[in-house]
């Protein structure tokens, strides 16, 4: 049947108006819109493309699109993904197949059917779009989106798009109470398979470091990690993250061992090196800091600590060395509690001293030489002999640069110590340790994170340019922390990198349109650190909403409404009285609620086996709505006179006109006389559903005639 502005749709298996094929466009150009920032840019084009095409094809330009043209799009989108990717395994691979085949669907989309099918991968993709992001504007982007689908699913089920606007409203108000219920209450649960990702860091700090390394991330305002503190706040002089210690020096780069390779290469026990649980084997005594960490996702699986980790609430790796690890990477934004001791390590390497003195046989020797000669000028004192190198770091030409000289040598620490002399802080820290090592004493390189900018609210965002580098040193029995930065530049170990004066042009060159810029302008500065304290707020209380976040509601709830019952009863001249009253009142509202719940099931039971049961109802119900029974007339000829003047609603009367008369009069077998009454319940409920606005007569008005005015 035809509609207004020609093609409707009414039925499954009709064909879908320009309309509704705009609406579905649309609402795949706005399910793209989630993913554009992650995906390759070509999507876009393949949706235009596909739009093109039905354009074309309603316009009988074009025929179809046939099995081979659907087929050689599908394998166009796999073979892209595919050179795109170089993979189909990755999750961003997996996504981009979800996303094109779900804008190839619109080419094979003609009915109604197809067209809930559309919205139905349209709803699997927008979900899926929170595994890039679960920030405040995706968030928003989503429920725009669901409000949109949400709308052509209604739309799809008959009536003009103004109506679909109201009754999609209505949905989605009457879910949102149910949606904060099941958030509030409903346990989290983990996922039920591991999506492949791809091979990123939100950081670039890496377990393997050479001079200048570091300073490029100072070109970076990548977030890494948030922290909160209960209680004591470290100092800007005390906030260094540890994140890798790096041991193994082969003339140009420091690197990370693993405890599976200090075990293997040492031939010792693994549990000597790393341990899984919640506390620090080697470690004891008070924590010195409580932090809370917000970690942005990262492929591999290190965790920050200030200082050497103690304990932590979830069962993480801890490394002999101080170091802390995941047991897993981080596909997601995720809350980490610990305690630290803001301090190095205090517990010896079970590698032992030799191991942390080791140099390449060869290279460096004036570096090597100018080791020896402070340390004989220091009496062979460790304490006198690491002063004498502060001091010469400390003294020009030396100099801190966020924009060092390239080193091109074999030999790159006697080219720093005497020919660039200019450098970040991993040539400082490298040159220490290799002149500590030069002479005996056992040091390594500490690669983490320094400083982090101080939020109104109380928390810490540290990002890729506070990255830094510091040695420690096997002094008295304890490692102790060393910052050569600091006799060179005291500046960025109280205010950051963005204080160092040369070379400031490198500070954040890779995000030239970074808020950071703008500092110095107050109403912009305050309205950055109010986005983000906010998006914080977002992160910490809505996604990082878990277990013990939910345990703790629901006792605050608990608390109140024993209090609120204390209250009320503190109120009553006596108790006994009021709890017997209240229960009394309890018990009776439980016990009418029960009863109307067994009168609602009772009658929807007779009325699944009874349809003449069912339609006086329905006939019932149109009366209190102007649409009576005239006298004589059968409840088919009644339901048949009203679907003329009941508008949209009219099908659906035909319709249970048509399953009554089947019901009480055709041979039917025990399958089709279900099938009948299942298709007749259904559309008396179509038709309550579009004829609820009709006003309600008063008891005793007119029973028959037309649709109320």
């Amino acid at each position: 049947m035809a509609g207004r502005g020609g093609e409707a749709v009414l039925a499954d298996g009709q064909a879908l108006s320009g309309a509704m094929l705009r609406q579905l466009f649309l609402g795949q150009c706005l399910v793209l819109a989630l993913h554009l920032a992650w995906m390759p840019a070509w999507l876009a084009a393949l949706a235009a493309l596909v739009a093109g095409y039905r354009h074309l094809q309603l316009r009988r330009r074009l025929p179809r699109a046939g099995v081979v043209l659907r087929l050689a799009g599908v394998g166009a989108l796999t073979g892209g993904l595919w050179l795109h990717y170089g993979t189909l395994g990755q999750m961003e691979a997996m996504i981009g197949l979800l996303l094109g085949v779900y804008l190839l669907k619109l080419l094979e989309t003609h009915d109604r059917r197809d067209g809930r099918v559309v919205v139905a991968i349209g709803f699997v993709a927008t979900t899926v779009a929170f595994l890039h992001d679960q920030g405040i504007p995706m968030a928003a982007g989503g429920l725009l989106v669901l409000a949109w689908l949400v709308h052509s699913l209604v739309w799809l089920s008959g009536g003009d798009a103004r109506r679909a606007w109201r009754e999609s409203a209505w949905l989605l108000l009457l879910s949102a109470p149910l949606m904060v219920l099941l958030f509030a209450v409903f346990p989290r649960l983990g996922p039920l398979w591991n999506l492949p990702q791809a091979d990123r860091a939100s950081t670039g700090l890496t377990d393997e470091i050479a001079p200048g390394d570091i300073a490029q991330l100072s070109r970076s305002d990548a977030r890494a990690f948030r922290a909160r503190f209960e209680g004591a706040e470290p100092t800007p002089a005390e906030r260094y993250w540890r994140v890798y210690t790096l041991s193994d020096f082969d003339g140009e780069r420091w690197r990370r061992t693993t405890p599976e390779r200090l075990a293997a290469t040492l031939g010792r026990p693994l549990e000597e090196f790393v341990a899984e649980g919640r506390r620090s084997p080697w470690l004891d005594g008070a924590p010195r800091f409580e932090v809370e960490l917000l970690l942005e996702p990262d492929s591999r699986p290190w965790r920050p600590s200030l200082g050497a980790p103690l304990a932590t609430e979830e069962p993480l790796r801890f490394l002999a060395d101080g170091t802390l690890e995941g047991t897993s990477p981080l596909a997601s934004r995720s809350l980490l509690r610990m305690s630290s001791t803001g301090q190095a390590p205090a517990n010896p390497d079970p590698a032992g001293p030799a191991w942390h003195a080791m140099l390449p046989a060869e290279g460096n020797p004036r570096t090597r030489e100018l080791a020896e000669r402070l340390w004989r000028e220091s009496g062979a004192e460790p304490r006198a002999f690491l002063a004498a190198i502060m001091a010469r770091f400390g003294e020009a030409p030396f100099r801190y640069t966020l924009s060092p000289p390239r080193l091109t040598s074999a030999d790159r620490v006697d080219e720093f110590l005497f020919e660039s002399r200019a450098g970040y802080c991993t040539h400082y820290a490298s040159a220490m340790a290799v002149m500590a090592r030069s002479v005996g004493l056992p040091a390594r390189v500490v690669a983490g994170f320094l400083g982090g900018e101080r939020h109104p609210d109380g928390h810490f965002t540290i990002r890729d340019y506070d990255a830094h580098a510091w040695i420690e040193v096997w002094l008295d029995g304890a490692w102790q922390r060393l910052d050569p930065t600091a006799a060179i530049a005291p500046e960025r170990i109280e205010e950051g990198p963005q204080a160092v004066d040369d070379g400031r042009e490198a500070f954040l060159a890779d995000a030239p349109f970074s808020p950071l810029r703008m500092r110095e302008v107050g109403w912009v500065n305050r309205l950055r650190l109010d986005w983000e304290r906010l998006e914080y707020r977002w992160q910490r209380g809505v996604i990082g909403y878990q277990r013990e976040a939910r345990n703790a509601l629901m006792a605050r709830v608990t608390a109140r409404l024993h209090a609120l019952w204390d209250r009320l009863v503190a109120l009553a001249p006596g108790r006994g009285w009021l709890g017997g009253l209240l229960g009394l009142l309890m018990a009776a509202a439980a016990a009418a609620g029960l009863a109307a719940l067994l009168r609602l099931a009772w009658r929807r039971q007779r009325e699944a086996h009874d349809e003449a049961l069912r339609i006086a109802r329905l006939q019932a119900w149109l009366g209190r709505r102007g649409l009576g029974v005239r006298p004589g007339e059968s409840p088919s000829a009644h339901l048949r006179r009203v679907a003329e003047a009941a508008g949209d609603a009219g099908p659906a009367l035909r319709d249970c006109a048509h399953h009554l008369e089947r019901l009480r009069y055709a041979p039917l077998g025990r399958s089709e006389r279900r099938e009948r009454r299942r298709q007749l319940a259904r559309r008396e409920r179509e038709v309550r559903r579009r004829l609820r606005r009709l006003p309600r007569r008063r008891r005793g008005g007119a029973q028959a005639g037309g649709v109320a005015s």
